[in-house]
């Protein structure tokens, strides 16, 4: 009787499996599939509520309508934020475009409203799929599949990334997140023409969503820099600068062009691309790729001399033309909207002005990425790979660096940590898998997977940063939560249409769920505005009187239980905001009934 046959299983000698490309594509496909599950389930509740995780989600959602409503694709001012000549906000559209895109192609099935909140929930997923992909790709370049594949396992356990890709998180922040890794994985490519193009391109895009990248920028060209001063002959390192000075200086402005309209050649912004910045981001990376020719067949001396050339002429040229820029965006900050405002955001504050739980999430993993990356330059076979692992690292301790500065840099430093992480960690699970006692070796497998992965970094810093815990600053505490009988904004959505006096963080949500307009809002091209509410509310009633009387606002409003109103309350106790909080409205204000909303309305009576 003739034997049944059965296909080989896909195992190595010593039970690995044998990751084939199309294996290893269907199993970071398959990795993005789990870890969007479980992001909608965790998501689901806040979903329903349609309760978006940060305020400049709300505003991003409010961007989209107002375009999609007859608003110019060049022009994204908020003129429902101190009107009438409202907020020119520094934000691009290059991120609404999925956006509409989708609202758009689902409207006619879904409706408005249900089109939106879908849209909302699969744009942050498809952004989560991009990063996964990138970082899929770095492994691989970097070391192999299998590490690259536990990379793309181990993303999907990283806070810090996750936080910027579930659901309702439609704002900028997860784009940079892709943008940036796959700039990194473009100087990794074996093609150096093809991997600079895409490198340069990549970090124009990544700069047109944010200035924020602009350090990370410049650690990409200083490593590109470095290799091609250090080349000693291999033309490999020249093509690959040159081709992404090249696609960085043309990729940026063909993008400035086609996402502004001609009067914002004129405006120099220091807070986004504009003309303040060409000197640096278009002058200096043509002038260094004219002049890299003339250093073929030089010495180290003149390759360097030629790029200090090309870069002290771009820094030359935002002197000239735009010195505040030199300065930052956040520069020309009046101190009272500085301390009220900016410092008490914990995303914009360094490391050691955060609470002990934010600095464990910080600190903890970039340290393990870095400690692989480190290993892996050690102990790379060949010196092409050792030469890559080098500059990851110094990729890595750069991203951590601006981390250390910015809290909101973290999701980025951590995506960079993912590929040495990952290669330390499959590393450890080949040396544990020869142990001969199968229960050490699954005991020792899951300590390995806990104390190397995002989470068992984060729990271990928390233990050693406990003791610290008082020197640290803390967040505000979150609002109450909203029940299922609440109806938050309701019977404010209801009233005719108005100008509100509100606090600068509830303004957002307020312009999604209300029809009304409002004083301002915690973004910084309008200081006039925030620095008026919160005079308003810091200030003796006298003053918030005479601001909405001389600016027309016809109602006030506050969230008691939100963070903002703590500060307020806390910082002046004989302020308006601490006497509305103790039920001391002032004769000029007559409440107005919210019924089932947390929120308080005041009508301005004189």
């Amino acid at each position: 009787m003739e034997q049944p046959s059965f296909p080989s299983l896909p195992f190595r000698e010593g039970g690995r499996i044998d990751l084939t490309a199309s294996r290893f594509r269907l199993g970071v496909l398959a990795v993005w599939l789990l870890a969007c599950t479980i992001l909608l389930a965790i998501s689901w509740q806040r979903i329903l509520e349609f309760s978006m995780p940060d305020a400049d989600d709300y505003l991003r959602l409010q961007q989209v309508r107002d375009w999609l409503g007859g608003q110019s694709f060049f022009d994204v001012t908020q003129y429902r934020i101190d009107p009438p000549h409202g907020v020119p906000m520094h934000w691009s559209r290059i991120v609404d475009l999925p956006l509409a895109g989708l609202i758009l192609l689902l409207k006619p099935l879904l409706g408005p409203m249900l089109a939106e909140r879908v849209t909302v929930s699969i744009v942050p997923l498809l952004t989560l799929g991009a990063t996964i992909g990138a970082l899929a790709l770095i492994g691989v370049r970097l070391a192999d599949r299998r590490a690259a594949l536990i990379a793309a396992l181990l993303a999907g356990a990283t806070p810090m990334l996750l936080f910027h890709v579930v659901p309702l998180r439609i704002d900028h922040h997860g784009w940079q997140t892709s943008c940036g890794l796959f700039t990194i994985a473009a100087c990794f490519d074996p093609r150096p023409r093809r991997g600079g193009l895409i490198a340069g391109a990549g970090a124009a895009l990544w700069l047109a969503i944010s200035l924020e990248a602009l350090p990370m920028v410049g650690a990409v060209a200083a490593l590109l820099a470095v290799r091609f001063v250090a080349a000693d002959g291999r033309d490999d390192a020249a093509w690959r600068l040159r081709a992404f000075l090249v696609a960085l200086a043309i990729t940026g402005a063909l993008l400035f062009a086609g996402f502004h309209g001609r009067a914002a050649w004129s405006l120099y912004y220091c807070d986004a691309v504009s003309p303040a910045w060409s000197g640096p981001m278009v002058a200096a990376p043509l002038l260094a790729a004219l002049l890299m020719p003339f250093a073929r067949g030089r010495g180290p001396g003149a390759r360097l001399g030629i790029l200090l050339t090309a870069g002290a002429a771009g820094l030359l040229l935002i002197a000239a033309t735009a010195p505040a820029c030199l300065r930052g965006p956040f520069g020309t900050l009046d101190p009272l909207v500085r301390h009220f405002w900016y410092d008490n955001v914990p995303e914009g504050l360094p490391v050691w002005k955060q609470a002990p739980e934010n600095m464990a999430l910080l600190l903890g993993f970039p340290l393990v990425g870095m400690a692989g990356a480190a290993f892996g330059w050690r102990s790379a076979s060949t010196a092409s790979k050792a030469r890559n692992w080098l500059a990851m690292l110094a990729l890595m301790a750069a991203a951590f660096a601006v981390a250390l500065l910015v809290q909101r840099a973290g999701a980025f430093a951590h995506g960079c940590a993912l590929p040495g992480a990952s290669l330390l960690l499959a590393r450890l699970l080949d040396a544990i898998a020869r142990w001969r006692r199968t229960l050490a070796r699954v005991l020792a497998s899951a300590l390995a997977i806990v104390a190397l992965s995002p989470v068992g970094a984060m729990m271990i810093g928390n233990i050693a940063l406990s003791r610290n815990a008082a020197g640290a600053a803390q967040l505000s505490p979150p609002p109450r939560p909203c029940s299922a009988r609440c109806d938050r904004y309701g019977a404010l959505a209801r009233l005719p249409r108005a100008y509100i006096l509100a606090g600068i963080d509830v303004t957002p949500s307020l312009l999604v769920n209300t029809p009304h307009s409002f004083a301002g809002s915690a973004h910084h091209r309008d200081p006039q505005a925030i620095g008026r509410v919160l005079t308003a509310f810091l200030e003796r009633p006298e003053a918030a009187h005479r601001i909405m009387a001389e600016h027309g606002m016809a109602y006030l409003l506050i969230d008691p239980d939100g963070g903002e109103a703590m500060i307020y309350r806390n910082a002046r106790p004989d302020g308006l905001m601490a006497n509305l909080l103790q039920g001391k409205a002032p004769a000029w204000l007559r409440p107005v009934a919210m019924p089932r909303s947390p929120l308080k309305l005041w009508r301005r009576v004189s």
